[in-house]
């Protein structure tokens, strides 16, 4: 195992510091946070039912987390959440294809490369088919559509 703890808790508290380093050091707007906890909550929901769906179709199935609801690990319902804010602190809230496809690259990259550390390390199982690709097309799709709601809420 990795340095004595659980992958989950390591990914989990690097979301929480990249969370609460950009959301104490840059300033916000009242509406941002309104809109980063309505897209937390949105990723958070759309994860769960995605991760769920994919469990039950044995497509996949997250292992060694501290605690379940359902399907996913509670870290990664945590993590879709606070990626969920952060992503409107960190992304233009304008809508602009070009700007969409790019910031949604980077983070399927940076999922799909999480990902994998994951199943090295035996905390996550692809069967059924699934591969690292279809993961970079589904968090590709998913930010994507993260970077549309934003523009609209």
């Amino acid at each position: 195992m990795l340095v004595g703890m659980s992958l989950w808790i390591l990914l989990l508290f690097a979301a929480i510091g990249i969370f609460s380093s950009i959301f104490t050091f840059r300033k916000r707007s009242k509406n941002e946070v309104r809109r980063g906890i309505y897209l937390g909550i949105f990723l958070l929901v759309f994860d769960y039912i995605f991760e769920t769906a994919g469990y039950y179709l044995n497509l996949w199935e997250a292992t060694g987390s501290v605690f379940r609801l359902g399907a996913p690990p509670i870290e990664v319902l945590i993590i879709a959440f606070l990626a969920g804010f952060t992503y409107t602190m960190l992304f233009e809230k304008k809508f602009k294809l070009y700007y969409g496809l790019a910031t949604s690259l980077l983070i399927a990259v940076v999922g799909t490369s999480f990902e994998a550390l994951l199943i090295s390390e035996g905390l996550l199982i692809y069967s059924g088919g699934w591969t690292s690709y279809h993961a970079l097309v589904s968090y590709f799709v998913t930010f994507l559509l993260m970077h549309k709601i934003n523009s609209i809420v």
